[in-house]
């Protein structure tokens, strides 16, 4: 079958199932179908007794006056069943039946919807914290975007008990909308989306095994998924890339469902809290402060010590700061100190890494959502970060495989993954495999706000993130 063909009969179906079999016609269509069998049966019945009176002409005598009377009425009835002006009577009269009755179901549908969203919340904005207990102070365990819905468990004050996916938890009331308003505004984020199976799924830009192949799709990637397109290309799903660009995957290769946003379970390595933090006004505030008078402390005590004895071998990195100032023990002391603290890492250069087009894009897809509003510097250490895992071979020896490893990179579980890729990262994630590192031999990195750098032996920051 030619590709002409195939394209019609694409558009035959698209045409069938929105005029045709579509759930809002159908009663009609139903109707007029009837309408126009009986007007074919009646026409085919008369014509039936017309061919039975002609051979019973021996058994009964028809004058041929009356015959034609017969025949002249039966042409008068006929035609007049098929007057156009009646039928478009009739067709007016189903299609203002089937507007009530459309009207009606949408009316029960939105009464069933405020129904089921009686004991349903959504959330109002990004980065909502869910957490351990009804308390600012207490552990976050997962976190919700704008238009996820959880259940109502209970309520405690300003608090609501909440369960949403895989995450129960607590959150502030004054960030959620619940009850009528709640699915008013959850429905604008009712999607259908596909969840990938297999690594390196070839998407293509046409619903057809020799289209061209545009980008590639890994195991767990989440897309949104074009509803209307799927329907018309058969084993075919239509997947959105990023905001403006689509493509189709083999039916075979992605898992569609449809439904709301939930929330997303929180871990360590989860890198976009600080505007949840700061909208809320919580504890992280005050836990910065406890760290900065610490860490005065810490300096004063150090610049105490190192005085009164100039003996002392291990110092933490405040103590060098201070130590700085006694020129006497400046360079033997600091040398010694950034060897066991934090490191001035320089750019250097190494061997450059041979990736794919969609392993580099999967690189900074990641990159987009953990460091995407970093420097240029920030991103490209998190891409010498994944390069250095996948050269270690400790997390996978492929970059899906270090992207997906278990409780590291929790982006890849979000909504939004892949849908976006910042060229800013991608430019990064290209450099660092042409041989550009400005990380050394550093395999991990955290927020600065969610680690203790004095248990670390060696580290750098850059800005927001501290590698080790």
């Amino acid at each position: 079958m030619s590709r002409r063909t195939k394209l019609k009969l694409q558009n035959l179906s698209v045409y069938l199932k929105k005029n045709i079999f579509n759930g809002r016609y159908m009663v009609r269509n139903i109707l007029a179908v009837t309408v126009l069998l009986t007007f074919v049966t009646a026409i085919y019945g008369a014509g039936s007794l017309l061919n039975e009176n002609k051979k019973k002409d021996t058994e009964i005598d028809i004058a041929e006056n009356d015959t034609e009377e017969v025949t002249v009425a039966i042409e008068v009835k006929a035609t007049s069943k098929l007057d156009s002006s009646s039928i478009s009577i009739l067709m007016a009269d189903m299609d203002a039946g089937s507007d009530v009755d459309v009207e009606a179901r949408e009316s029960e549908m939105l009464t069933e919807a405020y129904k089921e969203f009686s004991d349903k919340c959504v959330a109002v904005g990004d980065n909502i914290n869910v957490r351990e207990t009804a308390d600012t102070d207490s552990k976050i365990v997962g976190k919700m975007n704008d238009g996820a819905v959880a259940v109502v468990n209970s309520t405690d004050g300003d608090w609501l008990n909440i369960t949403s996916g895989e995450v129960t938890g607590y959150v502030k009331a004054e960030f959620v909308k619940t009850g009528n308003e709640a699915y008013d505004y959850a429905k604008d984020y009712y999607n259908i989306t596909g969840v990938v199976k297999e690594d390196g799924v070839n998407i293509r830009k046409e619903a057809t095994t020799s289209s061209e192949v545009i980008a590639a799709a890994y195991t767990g990637v989440t897309y949104d998924v074009d509803k209307e397109a799927t329907e018309a290309a058969d084993d075919w799903v239509c997947i959105a890339i990023d905001s403006t660009n689509k493509g189709y995957i083999n039916a075979d290769y992605i898992e569609v469902t449809e439904g709301y946003p939930v929330a997303v379970a929180y871990s360590d390595n989860t890198s976009d809290d600080k505007v949840a933090d700061n909208k809320e006004k919580e504890s992280e505030a005050k836990a910065d402060d406890k760290a900065a008078d610490n860490k005065s402390d810490k300096k004063e005590t150090s610049k105490t010590e190192s005085n009164s004895s100039a003996k002392q071998e291990t110092k933490t990195e405040e103590t060098t700061t201070e130590v700085q100032t006694t020129e006497a023990q400046t360079t033997e002391q600091t040398t010694e100190a950034a060897a066991d603290n934090q490191v001035a890492v320089t750019v250097t250069a190494r061997g450059s890494i041979a990736l794919s087009e969609e392993d580099i894009n999967l690189m900074a897809a990641v990159m987009t959502l953990e460091c995407g509003s970093e420097s240029y510097e920030g991103q490209l250490a998190v891409a010498n970060v994944i390069l250095n895992r996948l050269q270690s071979g400790r997390w996978g020896n492929t970059i899906s495989g270090v992207v997906y490893a278990p409780s590291q990179f929790t982006v890849v579980n979000s909504p939004s993954f892949n849908t976006y890729i910042s060229p800013s990262c991608l430019q990064a994630a290209r450099e660092a495999c042409a041989g550009t590192n400005n990380i050394g031999g550093y395999m991990s990195f955290r927020p600065l706000y969610n680690i203790d750098t004095s248990s670390l032996g060696s580290y750098t920051i850059i800005g927001n993130h501290c590698f080790f």
